[in-house]
This record gives structure tokens, sequence and C-alpha cells, in this order.
């Protein structure tokens, strides 16, 4: 059965009906489908939960009866149904969705007809000039978000040690250097992490490896340097690549001939270093490559990297990457917090906060549960964990939104104090 309207949903209905052309005639459908032209017009992120999976959605296209959502991690097993849930205006709504479509990253539902549940925010937030906060990010999957739990334990179970010190708040940059090292050469003696700066000097092999890398983000594995096959044949894998695109693309625009010369001269040249195989994967700080590790064998060593060992490097290097950008946020955080994590408004419930920094507000959209250390006072400071449901792009800055999920055990009462005296008195709508 359909709910009737409250004071916040008349409010919502006046802003949307100015803000689209369409007008909401009174029936739930228009009132539904408004809800989604607000996320779209929001860009807004948002849960779709399907088989138990919660996934990450946003609104592609609206039409008159249904809505096409981008679900890039969304895996058909069968069901026809999922449920939809997100925020708008204080409000907290769910919908459960009929699934017409799955295309790819497309995912087609029809237009729910009616509210389904719905939920006030219970405590206001109270909006502060004067407060800010350190946070850092914690581990739930090299990722990010829920989508990746199997992987998450699997590398927990490869990289037990590493791991550890990963989940700490402050990891230890120079104890991860010595375990990184200590895990490549389990593979190979032989390697290389590398760091790109902006005026290297390279060959015309080692600058059209680093241009492929930056431009792609992928991992480059050459089984068998002694057959070109290796170079630009379909390697068929989800997350080892070797130069096939990059063979198709300077065929396309230089000729068969030429492409098939230059890395055909490309293997020559690998093999009178006497290499035999190698993995190159890319180091990321945020989502900008910023270097590579790469691991070799030669002749000299008579092994051949495995395409299991190749993915040991490449899911190592997704946990450095993790943990070099864990290690940048938490300094950037500490060094600079009244430029970058000055406090919007707070609730018993969650906090809306400012930061300036785009690649940090990408980055957390995937890794969004977050710890805050938060200054109430001198002698107080309230440590809290959270999880990022709102981001809001406000063009010379960025909105982020915190549910809080777990605290020190009198953290919250000193909250409401605060709040208490912030608000005159008043913490409830």
């Amino acid at each position: 059965m359909a709910i009737g309207r409250t004071d916040s949903m008349q409010e919502l209905i006046t802003i949307l009906e100015s803000l689209f052309e369409e007008t909401i005639i009174g029936s739930d459908v228009n009132i539904v489908k408004h809800l989604f032209y607000y996320l779209k017009a929001d860009n807004r992120e948002f849960e779709f939960i399907y088989e138990e999976h919660t996934l990450i959605a946003a609104v592609e296209e609206i039409e008159a009866h249904t809505v096409t959502l981008m679900i890039p991690d969304l895996v058909e097993e069968g069901s026809r149904r999922a449920r939809v849930r997100f925020e708008v205006m204080n409000i907290n709504y769910q919908f459960e969705v009929v699934i017409l479509d799955i295309q790819k990253e497309k995912t087609v539902i029809k237009t729910p007809t009616e509210l389904q549940s719905y939920q006030l925010r219970t405590n206001k937030r109270i909006p502060v000039d004067d407060l800010f906060m350190n946070f850092i990010i914690l581990f739930r999957s090299l990722t990010g978000g829920s989508r990746e739990v199997g992987k998450n334990l699997y590398a927990e179970s490869r990289f037990p040690h590493l791991m550890k010190e990963v989940r700490k708040d402050r990891p230890d940059s120079k104890l991860i250097n010595v375990m990184l090292t200590e895990a490549i050469e389990r593979i190979s003696k032989d390697y290389k992490i590398h760091f790109f700066q902006p005026d290297e000097k390279l060959n015309e092999y080692e600058d059209f490896v680093k241009k492929t890398i930056l431009r792609t983000g992928k991992s480059i594995y050459i089984p068998d340097c002694n057959r070109i096959a290796s170079y630009i044949n379909d390697p068929g894998d989800e997350v080892l690549f070797n130069y096939y695109n990059e063979h198709k693309e300077m065929a396309k625009e230089f000729g068969e001939d030429f492409a098939l010369e230059f890395f055909e001269s490309m293997r020559k040249h690998e093999s009178r270093d006497f290499y035999v195989s190698y993995i190159i994967t890319p180091i990321r700080l945020y989502e900008d490559v910023v270097g590579f590790i790469k691991v070799h064998s030669t002749a000299m060593d008579r092994f051949t990297i495995s395409q299991n060992q190749a993915v040991y490097i490449y899911e190592l290097a997704e946990i450095i990457s993790y943990v070099f950008t864990k290690i940048a946020i938490q300094h950037g955080s500490y060094e600079t917090m009244q430029s970058t994590t000055k406090v919007v408004d707070i609730s018993l419930d969650g906090l809306l906060f400012e930061i300036y920094d785009k690649r940090l507000f990408q980055y957390l959209k995937r890794h969004n549960i977050i710890k805050m250390f938060i200054p109430l006072s001198k002698d107080r400071t309230m440590i809290i964990r959270g999880e990022i449901i709102r981001f809001l792009d406000r063009g010379d800055h960025y909105h982020l939104g915190v549910n809080y999920f777990s605290s020190a055990p009198d953290d919250m009462l000193y909250l409401e104090s605060y709040l208490f005296e912030k608000s005159m008195k008043i913490l409830s709508e």
C-alpha cells in the first residue's frame, strides 16, 4: 500500500517541480520517478542489493516506465528482483524493483509504482564552522566497498604479515618496503620498483611501456620472450594483459607490417637482455599510476614466471597501492586538516565534511569506510568509524556524508553534550 505525503515529502515535491519540466500530478509513480531524476541530477551513487550482494549504482537514463542504471559489478544470478536504497533530503528510501534487462554495465529496471518504505532522519544535523577532523581509510577490500569480500580473504591468506600491517591506523612505510621486497624475492631475485620522474631518460621501448601503463593502468605479462605471440596475441585474462590492443591500434594506424616489426624488434631487444618472461604491474597513488613493479626471469635463472606467480605480483602491487594511498591520506589529513577536513554539520547519526582534493573524492567513493578523530574539546577527541554514503560535487570543493557505525563507549555521550550546547538545547526534528 502506498504511503501518504508528509511535510518533508511535500517539500521535496516542490523542489523537484522547480528543477524539472515534468510535473508531479499526485500519483506515487511520478513521485518515485522524480526521486530518480533527483539522483541523476545530483550524480548520486546509491545501494543496489541483488541476491544479498550490496552493489553501487548510478542513474544513467530515465524513460517513461523504466530506469537504466550503471552497475559495473553486477553478475546475473537468475533472480529478476532487487532492492534499491538511497537517501534524499534527510529521508531514507527503499524500493523493491523488477529487473527487465542486464547488459554489461547497464541494468534496466521497471520504475516502482509506489513508495514502499521511507524513514525520516530522527536526529537534527547541526551546522558548525569551527570543527575539524582527521581521518584514515579502513580496509574492507582492495577494490573498496563490500564487493570483493572473497578476494579480500584470499589476499589476506596470501600476504598475512603484510595485511596485518596494512590494517593498522599508522602503517610503517619502512616495514612495508621490507615486506614488499621479501614477497617479490619469493618469485624472482630480478626485479625493479620504479617511480616515474618528469625528465627521466628512457629508450624507445621503455618509453613505450611507460606510456602504455600510464594510459591503460593494466598489468603486462609476457610468459615467453622468445615467442612474438606472447606479445601480441589476445591473452584472454581478466587481470593480466600484453600488447594485444597496442598492436591492433598500431596496425590500424601504421599498417600490419610496421606494427609487427616494432614488436618483433622489442622482443629481440628484451631477448638480448636475456629476458625469458616478465610481469610489469602498476603502482597507484589514489587512482593515478605513479610507477610500477617489474619482475623478470632470465636465461640464467632457468625458470619462467608462471601465470599464478604473475597474479601474485599483481595482487601485491594492489596492496602496496592501497597502503601508499592510505599513508598519503593520513599525512594529508593530519598535516593540512584545516583546509581539507572541515566538518560542515554533525548529528548523533552522522556528519558532513568538506574536502578540496578531487583525487581523494573519487577514491573515497570506493574506499568509503573511514575512522575519524574529531576534537570536540581540548580534553576530548571522539574516535568514531563510519561509512561515507553521500558524495556531493560542489564545483570547487566536495561534501561527503558519513553515517556512524561504531564508536568508543562514552564518545556518543560527549557528542550529545556538544550538540546540545551547539543547538541551543534542541537535538531532534
